[in-house]
Parts: C-alpha cells; structure tokens; sequence
C-alpha cells in the first residue's frame, strides 16, 4: 500500500514519558491486575448495599404510611372499608408528584430503570449521571409509595451503576472499564436488594443482550460487588429473603419427574402468551399516552395514577387481601401459599399486566422485575391448580408451578434465562425447582424471541456500538483486497496523451467516476475524477489541446490486491477519498482494478454474514437471531 500520508504518533507508555510530564490521574488503577479489580469491585459493593439500604427503608416507609395507611389497604389489596375517593386520589396525587419532580429537575424518564442502564452502556460509554439516578429514586418512591404498579429492581439497578459509573469518571478510566463498573455497580444494587449475590452478579452480564449471551468481562467484578454489597445490605437491615415461603409450604416443593414435565411445558407455552400482552400493553400504553394532545408531560403519571387507583378499587368486590398495588410480593407470597382461588388468579393475571402497563407507560417510575416476578407465580399458580384439577391422580402442587412461574416468566420477557433461574432460587431460599425451572425458561425463551421488555437489548456483542470497532477490525483484517476483486472492478483507463474531448467521451460513456491515467507501458501517472471535469469541459477552444497530463492529479494513493481492507478502510478514512486503484504487486504502477469505498462495506457485511450463518450452523438456531 502506498500513502503519502503520516501515521499520527501513540501516546509513550508511563515507562518513557519525558520527567516531569502529567500522567493520568487514574493511570495507577487501570484494572490490569486482578487485586485492582477486586478492591474497586469491592468498594462499589459497599456502596451499593449501603444505598440499597436506603432506598429500601424509603419506599418502605412510602408504602407503609402513603397508600397504605391513608388510602387504606392491605398487601396491594383495597380494603372493604377504604374510603374509594381516597382510592383513587392518592395514586393520582402520587403520579402528580412524580411528573412535577421529573418536570422541575428536567432529568429525562426514558424507560425503566434496567433499561436506562442498557442504554448506557451500549450508547452512551457507560455514562449515568448521579442526579438521573437520585431522582429516579425520588420518583420510584412516590410511584411505588402511592400504589403503583412497579418495583425496586430497576431503581436500585440505575443507582446502582451510577455509583460505578461515577467512580470510572472520577478515576479517568476508559469507556470500556467505566462499561464494566457500570454493570459491577448495578449487580450490587439488584444483588443487595433481592438478597440474591449469585443472580445479582449474573443478572447485569446477561440482560445486556436478547441471544442469551454474556458480557463476559463483567462476571468476576460483579460477583464481587454484588456479594459484598449483599453483606452490606444484610448487615445493616438484618438478612431476610426477598420471597417468604412459609415452611409448611416449602417441605412440600420438589419436583415430581417425568409425569410433571408436560404441565410445566404448557406453563412455559402461557407464560410467552402472557408475556407477549405484558410487554407489548406497556408498549401500547406508552403510545397511547404520548399521543393524549390534551394531557401535558407532567400530568400523565397523574392520570395514570388515577387509572391505577380504579383498577385496584375494581378489585375489591372479587379480591380479597392481595392486589395489584405496589411491587406484587405480598401477591407472590399469597400465591406461593395457595390462599388464591383460580378464577381470582386469572382476574390478577389482567388486572396486573393493565396496572403495570398503566404506571410504566403513563409515565412512573419503578422497576418492571418484581411487577413480573409476581405476574409468573399467579400465571403458574393459575396453570398448577387448573392442572391439578383436569389431571388429579397427578399430584401436582400449585405452589410449584408458582415458583417455577416466577423465574420461567422473568426469563423468557427480560431474556435471562440463567439469571432469572439462579435468581428465584435464592430469593425463595429453594433450590429443589432448578429442572422444571429451566425447562420452562427455555421453552418461554424459544417463543418470545421477537420482543423483549428492555428495548434497549441489542443481539448480541457484535451488534453493540461498545464492541462495534473491535468487530470491525477483526473482520476487516481477515479479508483482503483479492478477496473482494471481481470483473467489475476493471477501470477505464484513459491514456496521458488523450485529449479532453476524447476524454469527456469516454467519461460519459463510462459509469465510473475515477480515471487513471496510464503511460505507454500502462504504469499508472495519475487519476482524474468527474469533478476534475466539471472544472474544464466549458472550455471549447482547448478541447483538441489540453490532454489528460495536463488536468489529472499526479498523488494517487493505491493498494495492492495483498493489503488487508483494514488498512485500506483506513486509508480511505486519511486520504478522503471514495476510491482507490489497485496495482499490481509486481509492478507497483500497473493498475488491475479499481475498489470502491463501498466495496469494503459491502464485503464486511457479507463476511459477517457468513461468521453468523457459521455460527448457526454449528451451535443451532439461537433465540432472537
């Protein structure tokens, strides 16, 4: 390859820096060693169970003396002698709350916790601003407080990586381990909170994409977090799990074989039905409250609020104690339990898919993990008992297929499959339901590979713009120019000597827009393109006496059919140019072919395209591809 062009010069290691020359703030912490790693994962840790800690005793003190005590309820549920004007005013004063926060600290509401996250790390380099994530705590703990539909998870996620975030700008770090700090900081945040290290540690590395993939370098510096931070938590809060199940409950949930294994499949069958309707009504919902012409920003979550209230007063008459107010955990309990009849567990399953949708997508704040986890085990326990009926010789409980409906819906709407499983098993305490579990998320995974409840999912790795260059020159490196030659590249090589006019005709009947110009031996001596023309061709007297010598330009930069396309990107990218001839190896001024910019394009996508199918072929189809 030849380029008149100089290479710009790399930064000098520590090593040869001149005395006296400034290094990097956080040059000493650049996570090379595994001890850096571990200490800074660590602090995040404490960090974030010191935060869970707060923000939990906050929204339990929101809940306990907001819609709770003044509206009057019990586990979500209305009570009988609830005021109903008090019902439905003070969702609605809530949702008011929420919208004048968001409006007067003007911090953008972009989608749920977990998703601002997502985003993040794939289109913003892993950035999330404090006063995003303290008022997005602000604002969980009036919509939760006052009785909407959502949950911790997402907050506590968003905080969570803020505080990584923060400390990768603060240290100077670079966007790929302020990426990595963000998901070690939002795993202590979601492990603390859910008294769940293991899950917590594989939750952020997975959610990141829909194909079951995971961000591989994130895994030892979230399992440090979250479980530090689970320690913090627990040491200041006391060690509780997140789910209850009572203990005469829990020595009777085991999995009873093969006879079981259809019940199970038909679950992961509904869960994707259901999951679809939750997903796509808070997408709907979403839609239909930015398109209300007459109901400013801040007063949608009012509204929403409000629907919310009705929803739950709608209840009262048919439900008795657990509702669809709040996160949904006294709900899971219940249905954990069997206190619920069928016809009231698939009233609940509506009720709370429409009262999630409502405060998600009218504007609240609050996670969508816990609204989710509660809608599996009512599905599951919904599909446990009308099994057991149809089917009684059987034996099949309730209670399981309730637990197993947790962490199999979870799995299949925020595609986690492995984490949402490891998840449900050590906020239960109960690990005699990991077969039946997965066996559900993979059949849920399997039907549900078109739609997710984080829109900011990308595939996999390779579709992120956070791997996007290192994918890209790893291909590009791989092929070369030969590999992309074909007849259609042959230029239309135009002589030193010809005159313009002859040179204007063969231009137009050309359809190329790049002309070199060759000597008696071939050897190339410049280029001309149509915008060299353009400059020229009203010249009529001078036609028969200028010739192409006269208006080429003699700097060509060429390539050889051996150069990689990386390095011929690259010299597209420096010279600014559209097109480059290709000369022979031998002779280095004897063109062969002509490559396009376009060219390298066109065959990094197809090459890409043959990885992929590669893959495919030898590991099977892959959800969402």
């Amino acid at each position: 390859m030849s380029d008149t062009s100089s290479k710009p010069g790399s930064e000098p290691p520590p090593s040869e820096r001149a005395p006296g020359q400034r290094s990097n703030p956080g040059e000493w912490l650049q996570l090379r060693g595994f001890t850096k790693w571990i200490a800074l994962a660590a602090l995040i840790g404490v960090l974030g169970g010191i935060a869970a800690s707060a923000f939990t005793e906050l929204v339990d003190a929101a809940t306990e003396h907001g819609f709770g005590r003044v509206a009057g309820t019990t586990e979500g549920g209305v009570l009988r002698t609830a005021n109903p004007l008090l019902v439905l005013a003070f969702p609605a004063l809530g949702g008011l709350l929420v919208g004048l926060t968001i409006h007067l600290t003007g911090t953008e509401r972009d989608g749920a916790g977990t998703d601002a996250v997502i985003r993040a790390f794939h289109r913003m380099k892993g950035r999330v601003r404090g006063r995003v994530a303290a008022v997005t705590a602000v604002a969980s703990t009036l919509t939760i407080g006052s009785g909407g539909s959502g949950g911790r998870e997402g907050p506590i996620s968003q905080i969570g990586a803020a505080i990584g975030s923060t400390i990768a700008d603060r240290l100077h770090f670079s966007d790929r381990d302020r990426r990595l700090m963000l998901m070690a900081g939002g795993s202590a945040g979601v492990g603390a909170m859910f008294a769940s290290p293991l899950g917590g540690a594989l939750f952020l590395p997975e959610v990141m994409y829909r194909r079951g993939e995971f961000e591989g370098d994130a895994i030892i510096p979230c399992v440090v977090s979250s479980s530090v931070a689970y320690a913090t938590f627990g040491a200041i809060l006391g060690e509780e799990r997140a789910v209850m199940i009572p203990r005469e409950v829990a020595e009777h949930l085991s999995f009873g074989g093969l006879k079981q294994i259809g019940g199970f499949i038909v679950l992961g069958i509904l869960a994707a039905a259901v999951g679809w309707l939750f997903v796509h009504g808070i997408r709907a919902v979403e839609r239909l409250f930015k398109s209300l012409p007459l109901v400013p920003a801040v007063m949608r979550p009012a509204l929403g609020g409000l629907l919310v209230g009705g929803i739950a007063l709608a209840l009262r008459p048919v439900v008795e104690g657990p509702g669809v107010a709040f996160s949904g955990y006294a709900l899971v309990e219940s249905t954990l339990s069997g206190a619920l009849e069928l016809k009231v567990l698939t009233l609940l399953i509506v009720a709370k898919v429409l009262a999630t949708a409502v405060t998600a997508g009218s504007g609240g704040a609050g996670g969508l993990f816990a609204p989710a986890l509660s809608l599996g085990a009512v599905l599951g326990a919904a599909v446990g008992m009308g099994a057991d009926t149809i089917f009684p010789g059987l034996d099949l409980n309730p209670s399981e297929f309730a637990l197993v409906g947790m962490g199999g819906f979870f799995a299949g709407v925020a595609k986690v499959p492995i984490a949402a499983v490891v998840m449900v098993s050590e906020m239960t305490g109960n690990y005699d339901l990991l077969a039946p579990l997965m066996i559900v998320a993979v059949v849920h995974m399997t039907l549900s590979t078109r739609w997710s409840l984080y829109p900011s999912q990308v595939g996999g790795p390779v579709d992120s713009p956070a791997h996007v260059g290192e994918y890209i020159v790893d291909v590009l490196q791989s092929l070369k120019v030969s590999d992309v030659l074909d007849s259609s590249m042959q230029p239309t090589l135009i002589h030193e000597t010809t005159t313009l006019r002859r040179a204007m005709r063969i231009v137009s009947d050309s359809r190329e827009t790049h002309f070199p110009v060759v000597d008696d031996d071939g050897n190339l001596v410049g280029i001309f393109s149509l915008s060299d023309l353009r400059r020229i061709f009203l010249e009529h007297e001078v036609q028969d006496i200028v010739v192409a010598r006269d208006f080429m330009r003699e700097q060509v930069a060429t390539v050889t059919a051996e150069d990689s396309l990386h390095d011929v990107q690259k010299l597209f990218t420096r010279r600014g140019v559209s097109a480059l001839p290709v000369v022979d190896g031998l002779d280095t001024r004897r063109v062969v072919a002509f490559l396009k910019r376009n060219d390298v394009g066109k065959a990094y996508a197809e090459r890409l395209k043959e990885l992929k199918g590669a893959s495919n072929a030898v590991s099977g189809p892959r959800p969402g591809a």
